[in-house]
């Protein structure tokens, strides 16, 4: 079978609309990455994490550096919703990394959700 040089065209295109397609609803645009301290522990009904002041912003608005944010895991299905990982061994002063689910419902009210992806976490950074 000989293809034309038009439909190679057209089935090149046709293969990056599909890759194209692929990383765009495998990846997440609302992923963050940032480190900070540790300041405080909560946990509320179906919800529970840490207070973290942010210091350095590796993915995500840079204006949430210096500012307090609510990292935390909720009561969800985890075969729909899969969780991420909060280190049970850090306490108030620890310095931190994130990585989740950026969530912001006003400009600069942000807070992050760790459940969505078994690769989210909050863990402690052991210099």
């Amino acid at each position: 079978m000989i293809v034309k040089p038009k439909a190679k065209v057209f089935l090149l295109v046709i293969l990056l609309l599909l890759i194209s397609t692929y990383i765009l609803y495998n990846t997440n645009a609302n992923d963050t990455r940032f480190d900070g301290y540790a300041v405080k522990h909560f946990e509320d009904v179906g919800a529970w994490g840490w207070q973290v002041s942010v210091k350095n912003v590796t993915n995500g608005p840079q204006d949430m550096a210096e500012r307090d944010i609510s990292v935390y895991m909720t009561s969800a299905n985890p075969d729909e919703y899969p969780p991420g990982f909060i280190d049970p061994d850090i306490a108030v002063g620890d310095h931190v990394s994130v990585y989740g689910s950026l969530q912001s419902q006003n400009l600069g009210d942000y807070h992050v959700l760790l459940i969505g992806s078994k690769e989210y976490y909050l863990k402690r950074d052991l210099f």
